[in-house]
């Protein structure tokens, strides 16, 4: 069983897993920010929240093997303390630390997310904005120490999706809910 593991192209799936759980989340964050907008209604309000929730678990996922991976990788092997202790990696202390950090927090933001119920709206917000640093967290762990950031395509994709998180926050600072919108006109009319 551990010669089919070592068999396996751990290095190319290291670096899959890592890229693809990098845009689950990216996709998972978009969905959230545009569930947020208050146009969408009934079913398809309830489509966006299921495509966020999933995304995001499925990133979280991915993420998990991409650091498993790294434990059992010949080329440039990590062990259990670099991978769960941030900044303790011999190889790119700082940008190994960030991807860490970033993977603790998506637990503590699924954690938070499963227990919302039990948690004061404010207080599950405070910590679903987590997602923002998080993300920046993954982008910059996965920009600079990715073994496929020289590529232009892969770094095209991360300026791509950083722009569009970028777009559709703002967009969303921009449009408020009809209510509020009635209360700001009535103020000003008064």
């Amino acid at each position: 069983m551990i010669q089919i593991l070592l068999d396996l192209p751990i290095w190319m799936l290291i670096r899959v897993f890592g890229i693809l759980s990098y845009l689950s989340l990216f996709m998972g964050m978009a969905l959230g920010i545009a569930y947020s907008f208050p146009q969408w209604k009934g079913q398809t309000k309830a489509r966006l929240l299921r495509s966020h929730t999933y995304a995001n678990h499925l990133g979280t996922c991915l993420a998990l093997l991409h650091t498993v991976l790294l434990v059992i990788d010949t080329f440039m092997p990590y062990d259990w303390k670099e991978i769960l202790v941030p900044f303790a990696a011999k190889h790119s202390a700082v940008l190994s630390g960030t991807g860490s950090i970033a993977m603790y927090g998506l637990l503590l933001l699924i954690f938070t997310t499963d227990i919302r119920q039990k948690l004061k709206k404010k207080l599950w917000f405070a910590f679903h904005l987590l997602s923002y640093p998080i993300f920046v967290l993954s982008l910059i762990h996965g920009l600079f120490i990715g073994t496929d950031s020289s590529s232009i395509l892969i770094k095209t994709m991360y300026v791509i999706t950083a722009l569009l998180l970028i777009g559709l926050t703002v967009l969303r600072a921009v449009v408020r809910p009809r209510k509020q919108v009635a209360r700001t006109k009535e103020t000003y009319s008064v």
